[in-house]
């Protein structure tokens, strides 16, 4: 009852996602930005400017979070590593999300020098899979980058960055992820940290429906990007094929699973009745930034239209806990999640 006896006020984020873009040079079919259902980049002409971006991880620096570096593919703005630098002077963590296909070995070395944490490289399956999904060609890119970056690292004699090839589950790549895998670990000479399997975040048409019309009552929004994850239950995981899967992965060493479902939670979590009976904490703890300077709590559009507060017309301090910030706070506290939250990555993470 903390959060009650402090008005759902919070000291600060230990995390924090920053989006720099929402562009990217790839097309892949699954993006909630620019894939099949994707709703487009909303923040064309409107990004922040370098300065911006530097001003704004000044006012961050106080809370000593995790930056976290999401939305479209960050390697798309040329002056990533100029962030990513501001950033470590402060010493604080950093990680990012890439496609892989845009490094080269000046970026890489760079990368490794600056002391970043963590970086999560997208591989959908073999390269046929992989190559579907992304484009012909993106797949040998791939690899070859991530060579690059296992042989800088012990050019370097460093553990950093921690490499995790980030693996998520679609359809074309259930039943042939240990082949994946075994492939990935040849290629880089099992230079890889970790191999990350996750789980699809997804919305069936009908908890489409339910989730809006919960959003709406209770904070007047109408959440249309959530439309970006909406998947027919026809094409659905098998999950009887994953969950089996997944049992033979465990004892393969370097695997994480995100959410690290069991079994029977597997076949519960690809389906429609999936309930998921916990209350989301990311709003007491973290905050996301798009494109165009907007504060919001939410992630990957699941309530894109709930602002908190522009960094152009306000400090960060001032925006994490204004009465937005505490007013959503209060609704998650009590409501515990939305109907569409259960599949959220960050419902997962605190």
């Amino acid at each position: 009852m903390h959060f009650i006896r402090s008005k759902y006020f919070s000291k600060g984020p230990t995390s924090v996602d920053i989006e720099l873009s929402n562009r990217c040079n790839l097309r892949c079919k699954m993006c909630w930005f620019h894939g099949e259902n994707g709703i487009g980049d909303r923040y064309q002409n409107s990004e922040m400017a370098t300065e911006e971006i530097l001003e704004l991880i000044n006012q961050l620096a106080t809370y000593r979070p995790h930056i976290y570096f999401g939305g479209g593919e960050p390697f798309i703005r040329e002056d990533f590593l100029t962030i990513m630098a501001h950033v470590k002077s402060f010493g604080l963590p950093i990680s990012f999300t890439t496609n892989g296909t845009l490094l080269d070995q000046k970026k890489i070395q760079k990368v490794v020098e600056l002391g970043v944490d963590a970086v999560n490289i997208s591989v959908d399956g073999l390269e046929e899979v992989h190559d579907k999904l992304r484009g012909q060609g993106n797949f040998a890119k791939v690899m070859l980058n991530m060579q690059h970056l296992v042989e800088c690292k012990k050019g370097e004699n460093t553990k950093k960055p921690s490499i995790t090839v980030n693996i998520t589950i679609n359809p074309l790549v259930v039943g042939r992820l240990k082949e994946t895998i075994n492939s990935i670990r040849k290629t880089t000479g099992d230079g890889v940290d970790f191999f990350r399997i996750h789980h699809l975040w997804f919305i069936t048409p009908t908890e489409l429906e339910i989730h809006k019309a919960a959003i709406y009552k209770t904070l007047k929004r109408s959440a249309h990007g959530a439309r970006a994850h909406c998947i027919p239950l026809s094409q659905h995981i098998d999950s009887n094929t994953l969950s089996n899967e997944i049992s033979q992965l465990k004892d393969l060493g370097k695997i994480k699973f995100f959410p690290n479902l069991q079994d029977k939670e597997i076949h519960q979590f690809y389906s429609e009745s999936y309930r998921l009976r916990k209350r989301c904490m990311a709003p007491f703890h973290s905050g996301l930034v798009k494109p165009n300077g907007d504060i919001k709590f939410c992630p990957d559009e699941w309530i894109d239209d709930y602002v908190l507060g522009n960094i152009h017309n306000d400090r960060f301090e001032n925006i994490w806990n204004n009465e937005k910030a505490k007013r959503f706070r209060s609704v998650i506290y009590w409501q515990k999640s939305f109907p569409g939250c259960k599949r959220c990555s960050w419902m997962h993470c605190y």
